[in-house]
């Protein structure tokens, strides 16, 4: 923008307004005449523009981009070809997203006035929003070509040459830029990648050695080149830039951590374990990053050798933190995965002796608990949480299986009744509660109760092949609604075909329904499937042939029943 045009508009708008006489004689000598001589601008339309247009830029100076369009558009109405007023209104319409009539404005500023940088930059960034990249790298070219020293500019068109994909031309601006400003991380990195872009990872490699040479005992220099190095399988480049990290800074925990995931994108198993473990037992890495460089290295399913591997970093973790109980719960959580249960619980018991109110813990300890059948254990710990965390439903359903493994159904019947209350969303914990109900009921012999409770289960879960077996079995030994036994029996059988129990429920229904030959049938595969060394399997296959009068056979498989029940 021509600053005396700016200067001479605003100087007219204060004489108008201090008194009220318009001067404006030397306008002329200033401001370029864009009408043709039958249309030249009078004194008072010239004073008029410029009174708008000096309006317009105070508007836009408050933020009342809205009335300043107005004004700008009011000035263009009286002079259409003013190169100042339609860049202004450009870039306002432009900030509006209207780039498509921002772009016209902006194009017939730079035509109209082609030396000013102002309008041409503008025009340009207008053009490159309207998707006309060609104009955009254009006027930058000549910007830079008509100001060499301009580093914005400069930087502008190694943009647009990024943008525009021209990367061997962007390479240069950026050439031209480093000559000015000197060697500049956030200078290299872009120059890494625009080599990056074209495939060239050797002029990478050398611009991270130019930036390594600004300061060589700056480590995380070398670790930019390692990691590029590492990406771009440039692999002894790779390793030499680690070990020059590690010999300025032989603590350094960082580098052993890279080598580590560098050696296991190699797969090199081995090799990443033994660099893992050196990060793990240097103090100077803070246990959280430790933790969560577990967390990424194992997870999901493991082998053998690497839940091995989990449980001695674990360890390490232990003794370089003996203090931090997060680096002991870790370990539990591990030992626990493992199925290692006696070991987890001792370890999750220490945690519980420094942290009391801990549920997630108090949780672990409980399911250690019941995989190690501990009964009387659970019922303890179980009575315990339920006194820290009474709305925790988990807690009263342990503490029921667990008096119910120890035959005090009355107990545990409380507890599940009480805890299922707690349940809200958790529709697979609701039927662990009613199956289990289902059986300590049955167990009381209260049968109205326990069929109660597995048809509470069944509606959760129509194909609960456990519970369709016992209910269908409770059922047949009652004697009553048979039919609705052998239905449940039947799809518990096409749920698991070879579960020997499903198959031995079902023909023992079909037995109580006096279909012997049917119910035989099915006690045969129910022997083929592993029923030859199952006591009640055998003593219902006996009880089957009597029924079909075969009593010789049936004495055979009686006997072998007793011997298999002792």
């Amino acid at each position: 923008m021509k600053i005396k045009i700016i200067i001479m508009k605003f100087t007219v708008v204060v004489a108008i307004f201090l008194s009220g006489i318009i001067t404006f004689t030397s306008c002329s000598t200033v401001k370029k005449s864009s009408v043709d001589e039958n249309h030249k601008q009078t004194q008072k339309e010239a004073s008029q523009e410029a009174d708008l247009f000096a309006k317009g830029v105070i508007q836009k100076e408050a933020g009342n981009i809205g009335q300043a369009l107005d004004f700008f558009t009011k000035a263009l109405q009286i002079d259409p070809d003013d190169p100042a007023a339609l860049f202004e209104k450009a870039k306002l319409l432009s900030v509006y997203g209207k780039t498509s009539e921002a772009y016209e404005l902006a194009k017939k500023a730079t035509l109209l006035d082609s030396k000013n940088r102002w309008y041409k930059a503008a025009y340009g960034k207008i053009a490159q929003q309207e998707g006309k990249y060609d104009e955009y790298v254009k006027a930058y070219e000549e910007l830079v070509e008509q100001y060499p020293a301009d580093l914005n500019f400069l930087n502008e068109l190694a943009y647009a040459y990024v943008f525009t994909g021209d990367y061997r031309k962007a390479a240069v601006e950026y050439d031209k830029i480093e000559a000015q400003v000197g060697i500049t991380e956030p200078l290299i990195l872009q120059k890494v990648k625009i080599y990056s872009q074209l495939g060239d990872y050797q002029s990478g490699v050398k611009e991270y050695e130019k930036l390594i040479s600004t300061n060589p005992q700056e480590t995380r220099y070398y670790a930019l080149l390692a990691e590029y190095c590492s990406q771009n399988k440039m692999d002894d480049k790779a390793i030499w830039a680690y070990q020059q990290i590690e010999k300025i800074n032989p603590n350094d925990p960082y580098v052993h951590i890279s080598l580590a995931d560098y050696y296991r994108k190699r797969n090199n198993e081995q090799k990443s374990f033994d660099e893992l473990k050196l990060g793990m037992e240097n103090k100077q890495l803070d246990l959280q990053t430790k933790i969560k460089l577990l967390s990424t290295y194992y997870s999901g399913s493991l082998d053998e050798i690497q839940k091995k591997q989990a449980l001695e970093l674990s360890q390490i973790l232990i003794k370089i933190h003996p203090n931090d109980p997060m680096a002991k719960t870790l370990y539990a959580s591990l030992l626990f995965q493992n199925e290692e249960y006696k070991q987890a619980r001792k370890l999750t018991a220490e945690i519980l002796e420094q942290d009391s109110l801990n549920y997630a813990i108090w949780e672990q300890m409980l399911f250690c608990d019941m995989y190690l059948s501990n009964y009387k254990e659970l019922a303890h710990e179980s009575d315990k949480v339920i006194d820290l965390f009474p709305n925790q439903p988990l807690p009263y359903l342990m503490n029921g299986i667990a008096y119910y493994q120890l035959k005090q159904y009355e107990k545990a019947a409380n507890s599940l009744e009480t805890g299922k209350e707690f349940v809200a969303g958790n529709q697979n914990l609701l039927e662990e509660f009613y199956n289990y109900l289902g059986e300590i009921y049955y167990q009381q012999k209260n049968y109205d109760a326990c069929f109660q409770s597995y048809d509470k289960v069944l509606s959760i879960n129509p194909s609960n092949s456990i519970v369709l077996n016992n209910y269908a079995y409770y059922l047949s030994l009652q004697k009553i609604n048979l039919s609705k036994a052998e239905q449940m029996a039947r799809h518990a059988v096409n749920i698991d075909p070879k579960n020997v129990n499903n198959i031995d429920t079902y023909a023992w229904v079909l037995y109580q329904e006096g279909n012997y030959e049917q119910a035989l049938k099915w006690q045969d595969e129910a022997i083929k499937n592993g029923g030859d060394t199952n006591g009640t399997v055998l003593e219902h296959y006996g009880k089957i042939l009597e029924k079909l009068g075969r009593t010789n056979e049936a004495k055979e498989y009686l006997q072998k029943a007793k011997k298999y029940k002792k």
